[in-house]
Order: C-alpha cells, then sequence, then structure tokens
C-alpha cells in the first residue's frame, strides 16, 4: 500500500508538473489555463493511487487480486477526452476551430498525473519537460517552416451557393496544391450566393496576382480579393 507521506509527495508533484504545462496555456490566454491544468493532473494522480490502494489492500485481505489498477487510468483518459474536446471552440458563426493544442496538452497533462501516481516521478518530469518544450519551441519552428517556401492569404470570395459551386472550388485548392488552414463562412449560407473567407498557404509558383486572376476567371465566383494575413490585420 502507498503510504500518506508518499501519496502526499506525489499530489504535490503532479501539482507542480500540471501547473508548468498550465503555466505555458495561461500566458497565451488559452481557455484552459493553469487551474484547469493543475486539476486534472492531480485528479488523475489521485485516481492511480486510489486504484493501486485497493489492489495492494484487497490482496493483503484475501491473497489474491481482482482489482485492476489500469481500469482507472483507462476511464481517466477517456474522461479527459470529453474534457478536452470542451476547450475546442468552434465558432458557430464561421464555423472555424480553436484550441486543439490546448486539448492535447490537457490529455498529455492526463498521462502525467497517471505516471505521477504510479510512482514513476523522473518519468513524468521528463514528460513533462518534453510537453513544455513542444508547447513553447516547436511553435516557433512551426512558423519558421511555414514561412519557408511557402505564403498565406486569406481570400474573400462571393460565390454561387452550390455544390457544385463548393467542389470547382475544392479541386481549384487540390490542384494548385493550396494547404486550406482555415474557413469563415460570413454570410449567405441560406441564400442564393455566399461569402467566405479561407486562409491558406500557397507555393511560391503561384503568385498573389495570379492567384486573385484564378479566382475571378472561375465559374461561378462573383467576387474575390486576396490579401496577406499582416494586410487583413491592419484592415481590422
Amino acid at each position: 500500500m502507498i503510504s500518506t507521506s508518499d501519496s502526499i509527495i506525489r499530489l504535490v508533484v503532479a501539482i507542480i508538473l500540471g501547473g508548468l504545462i498550465g503555466y505555458e496555456r495561461e500566458a497565451r490566454s488559452q481557455s484552459a489555463g493553469l487551474r484547469t491544468h493543475i486539476l486534472v493532473c492531480l485528479g488523475a494522480c489521485l485516481c492511480m493511487i486510489i486504484s493501486i490502494n485497493i489492489a495492494l489492500d484487497f490482496y493483503s485481505v484475501y491473497g489474491y487480486t481482482r482489482s485492476d489498477p489500469e481500469r482507472i487510468a483507462a476511464q481517466v483518459i477517456s474522461g479527459v477526452g470529453f474534457l478536452g474536446a470542451g476547450t475546442i471552440l468552434a465558432n458557430q458563426k464561421g464555423h472555424s476551430v480553436k484550441g486543439l493544442t490546448t486539448a492535447a496538452s490537457i490529455w498529455g497533462v492526463a498521462a502525467v498525473g497517471l505516471v505521477v501516481g504510479a510512482g514513476y516521478l523522473v518519468t513524468a518530469a521528463a514528460a513533462t519537460v518534453l510537453i513544455f518544450i513542444v508547447l513553447t519551441v516547436f511553435v516557433r519552428l512551426d512558423k519558421m517552416m511555414r514561412k519557408r517556401g511557402r505564403h498565406s492569404y486569406v481570400l474573400h470570395l462571393t460565390m454561387r451557393n452550390t455544390v457544385g459551386q463548393s467542389r470547382r472550388l475544392s479541386e481549384y485548392l487540390q490542384r494548385h496544391q493550396l494547404t486550406l488552414l482555415s474557413f469563415h463562412t460570413l454570410s449567405g449560407e441560406e441564400e442564393e450566393n455566399v461569402e467566405l473567407e479561407l486562409n491558406v498557404h500557397v507555393g511560391e509558383e503561384l503568385s498573389q496576382s495570379e492567384l486573385l486572376s484564378d479566382l475571378l476567371g472561375m465559374k461561378g465566383i462573383k467576387k474575390a480579393s486576396v490579401t496577406k494575413p499582416e494586410e487583413q490585420k491592419e484592415k481590422e
């Protein structure tokens, strides 16, 4: 059986490790920040401690155990999945999705809590450092990779609101290897024409003027404009 003092140490370690990841999310003003990550890590650690103690107590009384400590751990991971889904904010007006990284960090923190509860403190600390590196260093690397060899543009389109028109636009994006990062339906979902805002990555071989020319020449496109993200921010 895990002693009371050992249990307290593990719970404190869970608070520290969960707080480290939560601080990074809080600094970026994410929906799930410091307290959420601490509570998830602490709760997962507590569930693991209880699960182990139940199995050991049963064995000490009956000489065998029918309790599987892994069952509670598995349920923790499943439960955190629903919590992570709550951090993925869906903009009902624009159908945009945010919060995937925060949801993943919550899932990772829950796993760290389980590892701490099982007593593998060094492993948990190493995992926390790696998660922190991914959230802080890799975000800069990701931005550098996106800038190198590729351009990001914001497309504003007014087009016919038909399945065929959507298919033509999708085929154009695939044919020219344009990566769709996000899209917003601005207006006209139930009307003849629909207004869209698309954020895409394009190759160097397709310039801003060429992209605009292609869009304006496409059948069913009523209006089109192509701007860079920094230009879009200046307008806002």
